[in-house]
C-alpha cells in the first residue's frame, strides 16, 4: 500500500510537470507569433511616408519629373534591396513608339542590379519636352504602391492631351 501510494505521487508529479510544459509551450508559440507578426507588419504611418513620396508624381508630370521619379525608383531598389514588398515595378509606354516603346520593369530582389540597369536606361529615354501620365497601383495586401504606370500619348498634331 505504501508503495501504491508513492507510485500514486510520483504519477501525479509526472502529469503536473506535462502540463506545466504544454502550458509553456503554448505561451511560447502564441507570444512568438505575435512578435513575428507585428515585426513583419508594416505600421500605418510607415505606409503613410512609403506611398506620399509617390502620390506627388501621379497625374500629369513633365520629363524632369519623370527622370526625378524614375532617379527614386532606383534609390527604392538600392534602400530595399532585400524587402520585396517595398519595390516597385515600372511599366511605361507611348503610343506612337519612337524609340521609348513600351517598356515593363519588374523589380525583384534577386535582380536588383538588371532592375537598376534597365530604369537608368528608361530614365535615358524619357525627353524633357513632353508631358507624361503617372499612374500608380497599389498591393492589395500591405495597400503600398507596387506599380507605376507611365504613359505618354502623342495625338497626330502633336499636342499632348490626355485624361485620366
Amino acid at each position: 500500500m505504501e508503495n501504491a501510494s508513492k507510485a500514486l505521487i510520483i504519477a501525479g508529479a509526472i502529469l503536473l510537470s506535462i502540463l506545466i510544459i504544454a502550458i509553456g509551450m503554448y505561451i511560447y508559440t502564441s507570444s512568438h507569433n505575435s512578435i513575428s507578426e507585428a515585426g513583419s507588419q508594416i505600421s500605418e504611418q510607415e505606409k503613410t511616408s512609403f506611398n506620399q513620396q509617390w502620390n506627388t508624381y501621379e497625374g500629369a508630370q513633365g520629363g524632369n519629373n519623370i527622370k526625378a521619379l524614375l532617379q527614386k525608383v532606383i534609390g527604392n531598389c538600392n534602400t530595399n534591396a532585400q524587402e520585396e514588398q517595398r519595390l516597385v515595378d515600372v511599366v511605361c509606354s507611348r503610343a506612337k513608339s519612337t524609340g521609348l516603346g513600351h517598356a515593363i520593369i519588374n523589380v525583384r530582389v534577386d535582380n536588383i542590379e538588371d532592375s537598376i540597369q534597365y530604369l537608368t536606361w528608361l530614365r535615358n529615354l524619357i525627353e524633357v519636352r513632353h508631358t507624361y501620365y503617372v499612374q500608380l497601383e497599389y498591393d492589395p495586401q500591405t495597400s503600398l504602391v507596387s506599380k507605376i504606370v507611365i504613359r505618354y500619348e502623342e495625338d497626330d498634331d502633336d499636342t499632348t492631351e490626355h485624361s485620366i
